[in-house]
């Protein structure tokens, strides 16, 4: 999001003239006109009194003042449901008649609080008011929080006069993630890679010895071993692959009951993400056209609070990241209670058929359960918090 400069930020202002002040002005001019058409004193001294007070705060309200304003969000990042606050201060010299009111705009609504004034320096001579706000971090999400909006008003609240007065900044709100077990537990590692519990005829990692087949590879035979047995011993290798895990979230609509759902399989999706990257994985993550690869839990999170349904589908997301992640060892689909089977499995094929398959549906009725197949394991959930034990018995 683009960031204007304090100056450009604080050339924007509007004002207008409350019910209140409609309600003097109207005072006044009834006054002169009935005063003058009846030649009634006390009507005109009365409408000279209600001009007076309309002219005086207007006066009030159009004095110039250098004003300019710091916001701070306190902090700029948080989980959903955790406190967050905007801290403003307000610098500059003014004579106050009335404490100064500051708005803050948060996504589609505004906060206001009526700030305090301290005095700074040593003589006194520059005044400081600060305003802390609290921000609404219920929903997972990026909100512009900003610009700080000074609101000046007359001591009677005839006239207001908005002007901004500082650059805006950015909220993220990160989904709510769970502790999970390693996804890496027992796996051995090597100089290439995580090695898996597959087996394969060529690679780093010696696994064992067994006999002979037709098509293996007579470079792998093992000659002492076949001389002492008397039959053709080839060695086996534990498949070794990349650190690379790959998260990826459905992003069609139709996957989902609703956004409570869809919201839990973002959750899900995240605290996957997160357990890799603490397992040392290199991590593809993402939603539709938003996905990032990375090994900063910082940049998955921020990541984790722009993703929205809609986009590139699940199909589309397993071909890209199949060519730019061509050697994942763990594929982690995530989707909702109303996905189409098929549709998983037919995004997961695009992906190495050695990779570890895990596919994770978020279900709000459904009974927790884990599914295994010859492809892939299924895992079904219907709270954040079944998710941990799930992976524990997947793994058993």
């Amino acid at each position: 999001m683009a960031r204007r400069s304090p100056r450009a930020a604080a050339a924007r202002h509007g004002g207008r003239i409350t019910e209140t002040g409609w309600s003097l002005a109207g005072l006044a001019v009834t006054g002169y006109v009935v005063g003058e058409r009846y030649h009634w004193p006390e009507l005109l001294l009365l409408g000279t009194a209600a001009a007076t007070l309309v002219v005086l705060g207007l006066v009030v309200v159009l004095v110039p003042r250098r004003i300019q304003a710091d916001l701070q969000l306190r902090p700029s990042r948080v989980t959903a449901g955790e406190p967050a606050t905007a801290l403003v201060d307000l610098h500059g010299g003014w004579v106050s008649l009335v404490p100064p009111v500051v708005e803050v705009r948060t996504g589609a609504g505004r906060s206001r609080t009526r700030s305090r004034t301290t005095r700074g320096g040593a003589d006194g001579a520059r005044r400081s008011t600060q305003a802390v706000l609290d921000l609404p971090t219920r929903r997972r999400g990026v909100f512009p929080v900003g610009p700080a909006i000074h609101v000046r008003t007359d001591p009677l609240g005839l006239f207001t006069r908005e002007r901004e007065v500082s650059r805006s900044a950015l909220l993220h709100v990160r989904p709510v993630v769970t502790r999970l077990p390693s996804l890496a537990s027992g796996i051995v590692h090597d100089l290439e890679g995580v090695a898996s519990n597959k087996l394969a005829a060529s690679d780093l990692s010696f696994h064992a010895l067994r006999e002979y087949e037709a098509g293996d590879d007579p470079r792998h035979i093992h000659w002492r071993s076949t001389a002492r047995a008397g039959s053709l011993l080839v060695r086996q290798f534990q498949l070794t692959r990349r650190s690379h895990a790959t998260v990826l979230l459905d992003p069609s609509p139709s996957a989902y009951a609703g956004d409570h759902e869809f919201e839990l399989a973002v959750s899900a999706a995240a605290s996957l993400a997160l357990r890799a990257l603490s397992d040392d994985y290199e991590v593809t993550f993402g939603c539709g056209d938003d996905a990032v690869t990375t090994r900063e839990p910082q940049i998955m999170l921020d990541t984790a609070c722009r993703l929205r349904p809609g986009g590139a589908t699940l199909h589309e997301m397993g071909v890209r990241v199949a060519s730019q992640a061509g050697g994942t060892s763990l594929v982690v689909m995530v989707s909702g209670g109303r996905s189409e089977p098929g549709d998983l499995r037919h995004a997961v094929s695009h992906l190495p058929s050695t990779a570890d398959s895990v596919v994770v549906r978020a279900d709000a009725a459904a009974e927790p359960r884990v599914v295994r197949s010859d492809t892939h394991t299924s895992v079904v959930l219907s709270e954040l918090g079944q998710l941990s034990a799930l992976l524990v018995r997947a793994s058993s």
